[in-house]
């Protein structure tokens, strides 16, 4: 039998490391005198483009450079009056022929934000992403080459995006997978700027592996191992998405970081013209067990699949696969044992009334049907996560569905992860 099934996800939770560079528009007072200094704007030409994190889009927020006596020049980014400025900008201050002694910005509700200079006390870099809607002022001090202290407070608000993007993680926290199991991230918002989003993201193992990411559309971003997780592997999955321009005024506003660990290595083989299923861990055969598969008109998915999820007791409505209630090869019942291995409604189930099928013919609507007392321990078994290879079908893998997708799309269509 077959029926629509659907996996629930929980969104998991988790500061990508910034990096400075130039730019902007200050006012220099000399404190004590409240002297004014002359500037001049430059000659012209086109001025520097604000540092922003993954960004592939034109900035949104013009920059500019402002000389000032003494022989010292403050660039602070974004610069002093801007409106709009996108989540993702970073806030930096550079002084040029001289050093910062103190820099401040002030954000929601005054409160300081904290910040990191470098080790010539020359530049200096907010630590943390823009908050939304928010007004910030940056109050800057710095001394010139003839010792004056020198100081200006600039102010600068952040856009109302249109949306927060957000995600919904699984494997979920502390959960614990098959070797098959991929990391899939779905988003609430189609995501545009995709190489921004997976810059974001950290995967990493206590056994490092090759592994890449690829988007399954434009809300769905998987990442798989080369080949399967080895068993006993741990992962920690950081996405640094806080502050992340994901397209479209959409911007991501936090981090989440999710940990998962991963089992044995269970791997069955349903052989669906043998009629045979030999199920291994670790790579040693623990039980071999008849089936019988798809029929000639209802074949079963042929490839690599992963079990979706398991559930002790399945109401199975032929109607939901296309197939009328009232036909000649319909149905509507409660089955038990079931382990399903794709969206499309297959699974692993018990299926008391196909055992004298069973090891000699293919009798079912798709799914792989086994002895009650097979598929009990079956059941007991198995766990989200772990690969069914369905082998001898005529019926190809499918790469929408999520039961396949993962392992029929080629590797050579995987980006690799950087480390």
């Amino acid at each position: 039998m077959a029926a629509k099934a659907h996996v629930k996800r929980t969104p998991g939770h988790g500061v990508a490391l910034r990096v400075v560079l130039i730019a902007l528009c200050v006012l220099v007072v000399a404190v004590g005198g409240v002297t004014a200094y002359a500037m001049t704007q430059g000659d012209g030409s086109t001025s520097p483009t604000p540092a922003k994190r993954g960004a592939t889009a034109a900035p949104t927020t013009a920059t500019a450079v402002i000389k000032a006596a003494d022989d010292l020049t403050l660039l602070v980014q974004p610069p002093d009056g801007a409106v709009g400025t996108t989540l993702d900008l970073i806030v930096a201050v550079t002084a040029v022929g001289g050093q910062l002694r103190s820099v401040q910005v002030t954000g929601p509700g005054g409160k300081a934000v904290a910040g990191t200079p470098d080790s010539t006390s020359q530049s200096w870099q907010l630590d943390a992403s823009l908050a939304p809607a928010t007004h910030y002022s940056v109050t800057v001090q710095a001394v010139a080459p003839s010792g004056r202290l020198i100081q200006r407070t600039t102010q600068f608000s952040t856009l109302t995006p249109k949306g927060t993007l957000t995600p919904d993680i699984f494997p979920t926290e502390g959960t614990t997978v098959g070797v098959g199991m991929p990391i899939q991230i779905r988003f609430n918002h189609p995501v545009a700027n995709k190489d921004a989003v997976v810059a974001a993201m950290q995967v990493t193992e206590s056994t490092p592996v090759p592994g890449g990411w690829h988007w399954f559309g434009d809300r769905e971003l998987h990442f798989r191992p080369e080949v399967y997780w080895p068993a006993g592997e741990t992962v920690t999955l950081t996405a640094n998405l806080d502050g992340v321009d994901a397209g479209g005024d959409i911007f991501a506003l936090a981090n989440h970081t999710v940990h998962f660990a991963v089992g044995d290595a269970h791997v069955s083989t349903a052989d669906v013209n043998a009629h045979v299923m030999t199920v291994t861990s670790n790579g040693q055969v623990v039980r071999t067990v008849p089936i019988s598969a798809g029929r000639t008109q209802y074949p079963t998915m042929a490839g690599t699949h992963i079990a979706l999820y398991r559930q002790q007791d399945v109401h199975m409505v032929s109607s939901t696969v296309g197939i009328p209630v009232s036909s000649p090869d319909g149905y509507d019942e409660h089955v038990y044992w079931d382990v399903n291995i794709s969206d499309g409604g297959e699974f692993v189930h018990a299926a008391p009334w196909s055992t004298g099928a069973q090891g000699n013919s293919n009798v079912s609507h798709g799914c792989i049907n086994l002895s009650v007392d097979n598929a009990t321990w079956f059941f007991n078994f198995s766990r989200v996560g772990d690969v069914v290879v369905v082998a001898g079908s005529p019926r190809p893998a499918s790469t929408t569905d999520h039961g396949t997708m993962d392992w029929t799309i080629p590797w050579a269509q995987w980006t690799p992860a950087t480390t």
